[in-house]
């Protein structure tokens, strides 16, 4: 995954951990329930959203970097919502190996496509996700190469780390 500084970056949309409810309802996001679940088929993957509506695609990060996906399953989404959730991403390892670093590449590449159309994304996790560090510390050149994609794609977003930063902040996220 190249990314350059050319490369469209993530500029609309937030870092959010732990999401906590009051931390998505700042942003007017609310956790889907399970009669808003969809299925998406892109390329040659069957995708299970969380929730797929005409505005919003919420999927977790899990099923959308599942093993054996490709570049080509995510052609789909350069004309899906302009709002995407990933929720469930995990915090980058130094030692992520294997499945894990296919894992990272298909993150950075699902990102790539929505910088290039300008999406507003939501990345959620349950812990601090430091992909710099994790980079600098990977023996792997492959998850090098993605955290530092990704952590290049997600430069422009805001963190929120905490239910005080939404208070600091606002609800108009400015």
């Amino acid at each position: 995954m190249e990314t350059g500084p050319e490369s469209p970056v993530l500029r609309q949309g937030r870092i959010i951990v732990p999401g906590s409810s009051r931390q998505l309802a700042a942003y007017g996001l609310f956790l889907p329930q399970p009669d808003q679940h969809r299925i998406l088929h892109s390329g040659s993957r069957t995708f299970h959203a969380k929730a797929l509506e005409h505005e919003l695609l919420w999927i977790s990060f899990d099923e959308l970097c599942a093993p054996g996906t490709t570049s080509d399953d995510y052609i789909g989404l350069a004309a899906g919502p302009e709002l995407c959730v990933i929720d469930g991403v995990p915090p980058p390892e130094a030692a992520d190996a294997g499945f894990r670093v296919e894992a990272w590449e298909q993150f950075a590449a699902v990102l790539a496509v929505l910088a290039a159309r300008n999406a507003t994304v939501f990345i959620v996790g349950n812990r601090r996700m430091e992909w710099a560090a994790a980079s600098s510390a990977a023996q792997d050149a492959r998850l090098r190469a993605s955290l530092d994609g990704i952590g290049r794609l997600l430069a422009g977003l805001k963190r929120i780390e905490s239910d005080e930063t939404v208070t600091v902040e606002g609800v108009s996220g400015s």
